[in-house]
């Protein structure tokens, strides 16, 4: 019989080997286990990398026929036009850079303001005839809306009013009743522009009161026009030369002046009604602002005595 010390160095070799394979078949399973998980992971991406291949495919295919059926839209839009000219579209687009330059350049570049020198504007009956109409009407929004009528303007008498403003860099005060409503001023204004002048630096106030104890109404209207402009001078110190351009004979608001109201005679350039501003009266109007003395320019015939804007 074997003693139990030739027995024990047997047993330990074996619990060695079988711990050692144990050791081995855990690290080969952890191994397949690792490498499954990497296979996965590569067939994840791989598929993923095919749907946005075939996705980009078809966004690419979807643009194409986009852009397919826009031509034939566009062949079907301007299918019986004639084929494109060169030589008349070179002609056309120079005609169109000298319009444009002829927009940019027709009119001289205004001198800097001189706040110095005022003309007091009337606009019935000065820059457009006194029996033109005031208002256009217009849908906004689901409401009437009113727009100033600009159209009927003289252009001869604003080419006259710009001479003025170019000879002497003085300011437009509004005087006119159109003064009264924004949008009559915004009119005046946006032809004003057209014109390429400066829009309104203001206007004369409007909370003045008429005379109601003359009995003249067209005298209380002319004496309330001069105590407006008077009133507005006297608000502005820094003015030393003033025109008043109107349609009626302000020298009349002289007679039985009230105290503070300026004689209106030695600086009035009256237009006719119907004719508005001429070239020959904005040359007296410059001379005026320049410091010139002049006879009163008042219209020998007088147009019918009508209150005016």
């Amino acid at each position: 019989m074997a003693s139990a010390s030739s027995v024990a160095p047997d047993s330990m070799e074996q619990l060695k080997k079988r711990t050692d394979k144990a050791a081995a078949d855990r690290e080969k399973v952890v191994k397949e286990r690792l490498e499954r998980v990497k296979q996965g992971m590569e067939q994840e991406q791989k598929k993923r990398r095919a749907e946005e291949k075939a996705k980009a495919v078809e966004v690419a295919m979807a643009a194409k026929r986009a852009k397919k059926a826009e031509t034939v839209d566009l062949e079907d839009l301007y299918g019986g036009l004639p084929p494109p000219d060169p030589k008349k579209d070179q002609s056309m687009a120079q005609k169109l850079k000298e319009k444009e330059n002829w927009r940019k350049h027709r009119f001289p570049v205004l001198p800097q303001e001189d706040p110095a020198k005022v003309i007091f504007l009337d606009v019935d009956g000065v820059l457009r005839p006194l029996t033109a109409g005031g208002f256009r009407a217009m849908m906004v929004d689901g409401e009437w809306a009113l727009r100033a009528e600009t159209a009927d303007f003289i252009s001869s008498s604003l080419l006259s009013l710009r001479h003025i403003v170019e000879n002497t860099g003085a300011i437009i005060v509004l005087s006119s009743e159109w003064r009264r409503d924004q949008p009559m001023r915004e009119g005046v204004d946006n032809i004003l522009m057209e014109y390429e002048m400066r829009p309104c630096a203001t206007w004369t106030p409007t909370d003045l009161q008429r005379d109601m104890g003359t009995e003249n109404p067209f005298k209380a209207f002319t004496e309330r026009r001069a105590r407006e402009i008077s009133q507005w001078l006297s608000q502005n110190p820094q003015v030393k030369q003033w025109v008043v351009i109107d349609d009626i004979n302000m020298a009349d608001a002289d007679e039985g002046r009230k105290p503070g109201t300026l004689l209106m005679a030695p600086r009035i350039v009256q237009t006719h009604r119907k004719i508005g501003l001429t070239l020959e009266q904005a040359k007296a109007a410059v001379k005026l602002l320049r410091g010139e003395k002049l006879p009163p320019q008042i219209l020998s015939v007088q147009p019918s005595m009508e209150l005016t804007g």
